[in-house]
């Protein structure tokens, strides 16, 4: 009797021992994933301070050496003005922004030489350029940009010894912010293949997540997990910003019109990215609520969506370099293998998350570029 409950409590204690393993090394994988989206947002924002910077040199030097204007403030700040509110069909925007800073300085400058400066030609400024941006068609934070750039030009116009030198300024820094938009794109085709990359990163850190905390039965992790994937909407409509701003520049730029086709398939992905973001928010939310009333997720439901984390890293290495690798298929072929046939007694919570990673599954097929009919016949083993 005593040797029995000896081995049963050594089996107890592997067991535990092997789980608490898994557990491990399950957070050590999601710590280093988040470490490295943290630094890709980094370098995300460090090319766009590059940029700004570089637009800032070129108009201050354009307005200070070329036209000689001594203190030249206005050009650089409004190169980083039109750049800087122009996310999403850059170009577009950077002409439309361009137009409000415009009108904003030329009536400021305008106000100030023929009315001087006081409390009425103050809101009398603002309400001029505002409204003259709003008749050119501008949106709203266009008109709000014109009546800033209006008011501050008039207050800051007694320190210019040329007449309307601030407009002209506001003018150079404007135009060189346009041909940056058209030339030096922030989101040229590397930024939302970058984002797209990001995004499937992501979405293995939520599913390494997902089994751990369904592993651990771990509410409070599922729920904080859950929380992570509603928050990747802002970075899909980020991706959708950047996507346009790249269908834009290949249409306008000399330079990247042989990369047409690239750019078409990026926009193609943006579809079933979407969806596979939506299907595992699914997947998240039906395990926290399995673990919540108490039902049992079979193991090999976990195993596969560990599998599926493991595919979703080697789709995101795929979308950066370009193409798919024969790892990346075997791991599609395995995950929709392992799941294809429903566990003996799997309760209704389960067969969800079984669901949602084959949805999941033909979302990935179709990142690849495969139409929805081939990539359900992947599923079933038929192609």
């Amino acid at each position: 009797m005593t040797w029995s409950w000896g081995r049963r409590t050594r089996e107890r204690f592997e067991v535990g021992v092997a789980a608490g393993s898994r557990a491990f090394e399950m957070s050590t994988q999601l710590a280093r994933r988040q470490a490295r989206e943290q630094a890709r947002l980094w370098r995300a924002k460090a090319f766009f301070i590059l940029q700004c910077g570089l637009a800032a040199v070129v108009a201050y030097s354009i307005a200070h050496y070329v036209f000689e204007v001594a203190v030249p403030l206005f050009a650089p700040v409004a190169a980083m003005i039109c750049l800087g509110m122009t996310y999403g069909q850059r170009f577009r925007r950077a002409i439309e922004i361009t137009v409000g800073v415009a009108v904003g300085a030329f009536v400021g400058e305008s106000f100030f030489h023929l009315a001087g400066l006081g409390p009425w030609q103050v809101g009398a400024i603002v309400v001029t350029a505002m409204s003259v941006a709003s008749v050119l068609g501008a949106g709203p934070l266009m008109v709000t940009q014109a009546g800033v750039q209006g008011l501050i030009v008039a207050l800051l116009s007694g320190t210019s010894s040329t007449a309307f030198g601030r407009w002209f300024e506001a003018l150079i820094g404007s135009c060189v912010a346009v041909v940056f938009a058209g030339l030096v794109p922030a989101s040229m085709i590397a930024r939302p293949r970058a984002k797209s990359t990001a995004l499937l990163e992501t979405l293995s850190s939520l599913l390494t997540a997902t089994a751990l905390g369904l592993s651990a039965r771990d509410e409070e992790m599922l729920e904080d997990a859950l929380t992570r994937a509603r928050a990747t909407e802002s970075d899909l409509a980020v991706l959708r910003g950047m996507t346009d701003d790249a269908v834009e520049v290949v249409a306008i730029s000399p330079l990247h019109f042989g990369r047409r086709r690239e750019v078409r398939e990026l926009g193609a992905m943006l579809a079933p990215i979407d969806r596979a973001m939506r299907n595992a928010r699914v997947l998240i939310r039906r395990s926290a609520t399995a673990v919540h009333v108490g039902e049992a997720v079979p193991a090999t439901y976990v195993e596969a969506i560990i599998e599926l984390a493991d595919a979703t890293d080697l789709l995101a290495r795929a979308v950066r370099e370009g193409r798919p690798s024969p790892a990346l298929e075997a791991a599609l072929e395995r995950t929709a293998l392992d799941t294809q046939a429903p566990a003996p007694g799997a309760p209704l919570s389960a067969e969800v998350v079984r669901a949602q990673i084959r949805s999941i599954l033909v979302d990935f097929h179709q990142v690849l570029g495969r139409p929805l009919d081939d990539a359900r016949a992947r599923l079933a083993g038929e192609a």
